[in-house]
């Protein structure tokens, strides 16, 4: 069977159908394996492929292996710098790429058309695929192994390939655990009260650990030479919300949520102090912060 491109333009066609078939599935199943499969040609092969499809219509001077090489090597230069006009013209986000590389694609698509039907047919570019069934009968039991091995060792391959290329790969696992002073920055903390003065400051979390995760976060008043890596035995000394002697409360938190609280507190007694802050996972000090307070007589 003999499969020639060149009275009709399916290649170009194949190129359309598959940019509006890939935006048809970002916007219907976003998270489809499918949009990596087709997302891949489409940045890195349409873009150079239409252009020189453009520039060269004629089956010279170009032969298809040129013409592959050049297709990945504009499309990787294509790209980059349709992405840098959007920043100066629009934004850099998924609806404005889609838009702009899909308007080349589609645009230098129908120019190449139109290019391909000004010439002589017998000097269009063309495309000619050749497939013959094997003469299964002919072969030994050794080549018929061969065949059947290569074949599976093809749909393997392809299948871990897919299987890399739409598999997401999970990050670092990790959780933010911080304080912030009065100004919402990490700095200015109340850390030079009088007695009874009200100091306030936030504390938050950040879930990067790629699962839903259960926390205690506790926040009390140690002294300054007291173990700092361990709640131990905190002070009295502190009042906290709801007149406690320390703050404790229990979050859980999906990947990539975030959760914060403003606390108010005050100390009776003068002393320099170590207030201390605890992150607890599964009953155990997961992440701990601390600075030191100097509490003034009045």
């Amino acid at each position: 069977m003999k499969i020639e491109i060149r009275e009709k333009p399916w290649d170009l066609a194949i190129v359309v159908i598959s940019t509006i078939l890939l935006l048809g599935i970002i916007y219907l199943t976003p998270d489809s394996w499918v949009r990596t499969v087709l997302g891949l040609p489409y940045l890195l092969f349409f873009p150079g492929y239409v252009l020189i499809s453009f520039l060269f219509p004629e089956e010279e001077p170009l032969d298809k292996i040129e013409r592959i090489a050049l297709s990945f090597g504009l499309s990787i230069a294509i790209t980059p710098l349709i992405g840098l006009l959007l920043n100066y013209t629009w934004e850099i986000s998924l609806v404005p790429l889609l838009t702009s590389i899909s308007l080349f694609i589609f645009a230098f698509s129908g120019l190449a058309f139109y290019r391909r039907r000004a010439i002589p047919l017998e000097e269009v570019f063309h495309i000619e695929l050749e497939i013959n069934p094997p003469d299964w009968e002919s072969y030994d039991m050794i080549d018929k192994a061969l065949v059947v091995g290569t074949v599976i060792l093809l749909i393997a391959s392809g299948a871990l390939a897919v299987h890399i290329a739409t598999t997401p790969r999970t990050g670092e696992r990790f959780t933010e655990f911080y304080i912030l002073g009065e100004g919402g920055m990490a700095d200015d903390y109340p850390n030079d009260l009088q007695v009874n003065e009200t100091g306030t400051l936030t504390i938050g979390v950040v879930n990067r650990e790629h699962e839903t995760t259960d926390y205690t976060v506790v926040m009390g008043l140690g002294y300054e030479f007291d173990d700092m890596n361990s709640i131990g035995t905190l002070s009295d000394n502190i009042s906290l919300p709801g007149n406690n002697t320390y703050f404790e409360t229990e979050i859980s938190l999906n990947h990539t949520e975030s959760w914060n609280m403003t606390v108010e507190f005050s100390v009776e007694m003068p002393e320099i102090y170590r207030m201390k802050f605890f992150l607890l996972r599964d009953g155990e000090v997961y992440r701990d912060l601390h600075y030191t307070l100097l509490v003034r007589d009045e």
